[in-house]
């Protein structure tokens, strides 16, 4: 039996679709907040404040489970968070030898079968990863590990791997520690994918063997007040130089200089700093972490990305979802240069994602390892020239609204210290009409 809607329940309905409709072309015609002035967005940056710790930034982002004969990995943030927990609990006591390695035994320890590897994004001092010791002797704080891994062979200790000196650390293996991570595959199959090795210009890698699917994301994004930065990167603000036009935000007093891209959000500073004390590697490292915990708003992961040892940078990459964030302007790359515990660099986006907008996504399916490869070479890039390639997405503004951000899943491939996505190397699409899924 049908029931007759009546009259006054069918205005209110129609009242409240037009109010959520109003509200949703409010939010997208409205601007990013730009110019110095003290308004809401500051409550915005208030809110936003970075909570990170240094072991939620120099963690693992990946763990592969080799078999006698494949290899799965996974990247799951979910997953990777119980490895660093597990990790974390202070499991090895101290660094018991150091061998080097010829790249043949290598490469040969890094495919041996039945084991577990776990990898950072790139390689980390072991001074900031002390939280994995109970006793991390001084001498080794200054040294990096990029790998570690736990073979099955009850008998052999737990190997720290720096891919770049094909160094070696060895650890005593912790009771019952390969069984909590194997459990971590055993439980979750699902989350993980079948994967190839390939040889890069430094080591061993992992690409998929199927072609793999990834939802196309769109967020609002919200861009904190210009004031709130100015107040936390100027000792003093009564003195600053408008240096501004019409495309940035820019300030200087005799010491520093800001700039911020208005329409984009992206900000530069320089700091001059003089008789900077010398210090180690890991020092700076540390102490980048620090000031850019007070300044970077973003609230997902983000990971630790490498440093210039030449120019004193380092870098920090924007994650989402366990993938990193590029972009033809690298959206997702923080960095920063320290002169010895002062920052004199500072490059970062200012803008961060708030709500995903779940009925715009898409699926995009992109090339399995061997076409991806073979695409590389076909373009003219041997593998020995490739140095990273990560699956990832390429951030856009969109052309609908400002506070819109498209993050579409590509290929990105590092040649000559260069991140670009497959198709800025070798032009055309990368994508391909398969429904694998990763």
């Amino acid at each position: 039996m049908k029931h007759k809607e009546s009259p006054m329940l069918s205005a209110l309905l129609y009242t409240l679709v037009a109010i959520s409709l109003f509200l949703t072309v409010r939010i997208l015609s409205t601007p990013s907040t730009v110019g110095l002035s003290q308004n809401s967005a500051t409550s915005v940056s208030a809110n936003l404040t970075n909570t990170k710790k240094v072991e939620d930034v120099f963690a693992p982002i990946r763990m592969i489970v080799h078999t006698d004969k494949r290899m799965y990995l996974t990247q799951m943030p979910e997953i990777m968070r119980s490895v660093n927990e597990l990790l974390s609990e202070s499991v090895f006591n101290g660094i018991e030898g150091v061998s080097t390695y010829t790249k043949e035994e290598y490469d040969a320890l890094i495919l041996s079968p039945t084991q577990l590897e776990i990898r950072f994004a790139e390689e980390v001092p072991l001074e900031l990863l002390s939280r994995y010791f109970t006793n991390l002797q001084e001498d080794y704080y200054g040294e990096s590990i990029g790998r570690i891994i736990f073979n099955s062979k009850e008998e052999d200790p737990v190997y720290l791997l720096n891919d770049e000196t094909k160094q070696v650390f060895t650890v005593a293996r912790p009771a019952n520690l390969l069984q909590s991570l194997a459990e971590l595959y055993e439980g979750q199959k699902e989350a993980y994918a079948e994967v190839e090795s390939y040889e890069t210009e430094l080591a061993i890698s992992y690409l998929p063997i199927e072609a793999i699917t990834i939802q196309k994301l769109v967020y609002l994004v919200e861009k904190p007040s210009n004031s709130y930065f100015i107040d936390l990167l100027f000792d003093d603000t009564t003195d600053l130089k408008d240096n501004g036009s019409d495309e940035f935000v820019s300030y200087s007093d005799n010491i520093s200089e800001l700039s911020i891209d208005k329409e984009t959000g992206q900000l530069s500073y320089y700091r001059n700093i003089l008789d900077a004390e010398d210090l180690p590697d890991y020092r700076l490292i540390r102490d980048s972490f620090h000031e850019i915990k007070m300044l970077d708003n973003w609230t997902n992961p983000f990971y630790f990305y490498g440093f210039n040892k030449e120019n004193d940078n380092i870098y920090y990459r924007r994650y989402v979802n366990g993938y990193p964030i590029f972009g033809e302007v690298d959206y997702g790359l923080t960095r920063i240069r320290m002169s010895g515990s002062s920052m004199t660099e500072l490059q970062f986006l200012t803008q961060v994602i708030q709500t995903p907008l779940t009925d715009r996504g898409e699926d995009v399916t992109l090339l399995s390892g061997q076409d991806l490869l073979a695409a590389l070479n076909a373009g003219g890039y041997s593998s020995q020239e490739i140095q990273m390639i990560a699956l990832g997405y390429d951030w856009t503004f969109s052309e609908e609204s400002n506070r819109l951000v498209n993050l579409t899943p590509k290929w990105f491939i590092k040649i000559d210290g260069v991140w670009k996505a497959l198709d800025q190397w070798i032009g055309g699409t990368e994508t391909e009409a398969d429904d694998s899924g990763f």
